[in-house]
């Protein structure tokens, strides 16, 4: 990185704090309206229909990733605007593929839904594509400003489209409907120039395909472990018992969902920076960060727990009362995530897309064991639960200690050189 660069990012500190405040401010904004909706949408939508909305969602989100491609990470690192570009088109590509395969198999699971739950997927994979790769935009361009107002303005009309739909015809093809449809006005409302400044520096982010094809299949694996109960419970306790744990879900990451994004943003946008510019400061930079998203998530974990459960037939109403005890054993590594999610871009930005590779292949294969134990005991669903949260919080502080390793690794690293 030049020194005009290196001193342009000492000048603009204190901006960049305020842009910090602004994008977790946003974040929590644009999030408020989606997380009020759910009690309105719960008793527009019957639970069946529902569990076939959070099916849908789960094929998504576990498909994202190899959708992407990621790009979310190589993006904001990429050199100049023609590696923008064939990024971005790499990703188009991509999503369509994927998207063909995901949208077969949800219309292909047992007791899913149909075509209703594959059509919902398809919608849901191109919000999600669409969102992920156009932040990464932005945060390449140095736009904080304009993704901070992508923030704010992207939930709000999700939330209100989503609710509209549902009033006019209550299915899960109508959240997903309703969620592209906001977040596609948000786009185009708030678009941004097409300039990509160059960086000098020398060192560069592995972006070929193979790196790309690990780290996708980390992260995809990652969310098949979280969304592999959502899956497996549908064929054997029905589509309503889907909705129920995944409102449990939806519920205990409102923490996430609420500034979880914006957190991302912040880490990714910060280190890339640091990377760019070649300084031994990434660990220095984002100890603070990181420590204070440890402290928050326990507490939120702790205070959900205790106050939540015995509120969910009056918050959700009455027929969503078995969702309680679900978001009680959740509430740890679905807070976790609030730390464990930024981690696995920063991990991919130093290469270590081999260690997360690892960690998610021994966490499936974890998760896959208490499902056998359960069954095999006849431990009940719940109990069950509680045995797959056990893995998924060890799995969460494993990722955290593995990426504040690749930290202080980057920052030795460049140290010597």
């Amino acid at each position: 990185m030049s020194t005009t660069l290196i001193s342009r990012i000492r000048q603009t500190k204190k901006i960049r704090l305020g842009i910090r405040a602004q994008l977790l401010a946003s974040q929590t904004l644009g999030q408020v309206l989606p997380i009020a909706a759910i009690p309105f949408l719960t008793r527009l939508l019957n639970p069946q229909e529902m569990g076939h909305y959070q099916i849908a969602l789960s094929i998504a989100l576990v498909a994202l990733p190899f959708a992407i491609f990621q790009a979310d990470v190589f993006v904001p690192v990429a050199h100049d605007a023609d590696e923008v570009r064939l990024l971005l088109r790499r990703a188009l590509l991509t999503t369509l593929l994927v998207g063909a395969i995901a949208t077969s198999v949800a219309a292909l699971l047992p007791s899913g839904g149909g075509s209703g739950t594959a059509i919902t997927t398809f919608l849901l994979l191109a919000v999600l594509s669409l969102t992920s790769v156009t932040n990464a935009v932005l945060i390449r361009k140095n736009d904080m400003l304009k993704l901070v107002h992508r923030n704010m303005l992207g939930g709000a009309l999700v939330a209100i489209f989503q609710t509209i739909f549902a009033v006019l015809h209550p299915t899960a093809i109508s959240l997903g409907m309703g969620m592209l449809i906001g977040r596609a006005l948000c786009q185009a409302l708030l678009r941004s120039p097409n300039t990509y400044a160059p960086h000098a520096n020398s060192a560069e982010v592995s972006k070929d395909f193979w790196k790309a094809l690990g780290g996708s299949g980390a992260n995809a694996l990652g969310t098949f472990a979280s969304q592999m109960p959502m899956l497996l419970v549908a064929p054997v306790y029905g589509a309503a018992a889907a909705g129920y744990l995944g409102l449990g879900q939806r519920v205990v990451g409102a923490p996430t969902g609420l500034i979880g994004q914006g957190v991302n943003q912040i880490i990714v946008a910060d280190a890339s920076a640091i990377i760019r510019s070649g300084e031994a400061k990434l660990w220095v930079g984002l100890r603070r960060q990181v420590s204070l998203l440890i402290l928050l998530s326990l507490a939120a974990a702790v205070a959900i727990a205790m106050i939540i459960p015995p509120l969910t037939p009056w918050i959700f109403g009455a027929p969503w009362a078995p969702a309680g005890k679900y978001i009680q054993i959740l509430a740890l590594p679905m807070c976790l995530q609030l730390v464990a999610v930024p981690m696995a871009p920063l991990m991919a930005m130093l290469g270590m897309q081999k260690a997360m590779l690892s960690t998610q292949i021994l966490r499936i294969i974890c998760i896959v064991g208490c499902i056998l134990a359960g069954g095999h005991f006849a431990l009940g669903m719940p109990s069950t639960v509680t045995l797959i949260s056990a893995v998924w919080s060890s799995a969460y502080f494993a990722t955290i200690w593995l990426a504040i390793s690749g930290m202080r690794k980057f920052d030795r690293q460049e140290r010597s050189a």
